[in-house]
């Protein structure tokens, strides 16, 4: 049975990816998720999602990677890869998958079924966006986003997950949040309004640095500073 799609109005993207950058107890829940995830294990995938513990609400969810891996496979990428049966996938997008993540390959699911002759599954892996951008200004987009990301972080020296803009096209009335280990805070992307061009408004900041907040808007042609201050 398709689990009906949540209303959404935040999204998190896994930019995690070193594995010292969990903690201990959120480490051993998401190898726990990817130990099901890519041993097929679906049931007991559904299990961990459903989780409800107040201490680690967000440890989990159908979009997270194995942390420490550079490939970029999320649950629907092993559902594929698996040849899993369609209800699996109407599951995992149910509890919020994301058609439109491409794996570090540039793949999608669908195009990584459609590669392993799984045309059934490829079609429920189909990405539906709800806005229309083209390839082209969505990479566009996308370089000029990590770039942003990649000055206001690189004093961390972390490594990170470059982010992509797919969720926002499925859910362009949402913000998705981008958390940086260290930073204390992170970066909230969100369309634009009342723009003539696809247009990223990112916000900015670390919640124990007063004054670090920014607010940048970022398209296919570069990254500007809008405001400073403090984040609301």
């Amino acid at each position: 049975m398709v689990r009906p799609a949540p209303a959404v109005t935040r999204l998190a993207w896994d930019s995690v990816l070193e594995r010292s950058d969990l903690p201990p107890e959120v480490l051993a829940l998401r190898d726990a998720l990817s130990d099901a995830v890519e041993e097929g294990h679906w049931a007991h995938v559904a299990s961990l999602l459903d989780r409800t513990d107040d201490d680690l609400p967000a440890a989990l969810s159908a979009n997270a990677f194995r942390a420490g891996d550079d490939s970029g496979l999320a649950p629907l990428h092993h559902a594929a890869l698996q040849g899993a049966h369609p209800d699996v996938v109407d599951d995992l997008v149910g509890r919020g998958a994301w058609r439109t993540v491409r794996s570090g390959d540039g793949e999608t699911a669908e195009t990584l079924a459609r590669r392993l002759g799984r045309t059934e599954l490829a079609e429920r892996l189909r990405p539906e966006p709800a806005v229309a951008v083209d390839d082209e200004t969505r990479t566009d987009l996308e370089i000029f986003l990590w770039a942003l990301v990649d000055v206001r972080t690189r004093r961390l020296g972390r490594r990170l997950r470059p982010p992509q803009l797919g969720p926002l096209l499925e859910h362009p009335e949402a913000t998705m949040w981008v958390a940086v280990p260290g930073m204390y805070g992170g970066f909230a992307c969100r369309w634009a309004e009342d723009t003539a061009e696809p247009t990223v408004e990112v916000r900015s900041g670390s919640r124990v640095a007063g004054g670090s907040g920014r607010t940048h808007h970022v398209t296919a042609e570069g990254v500007e500073l809008v405001t400073r201050g403090l984040l609301r």
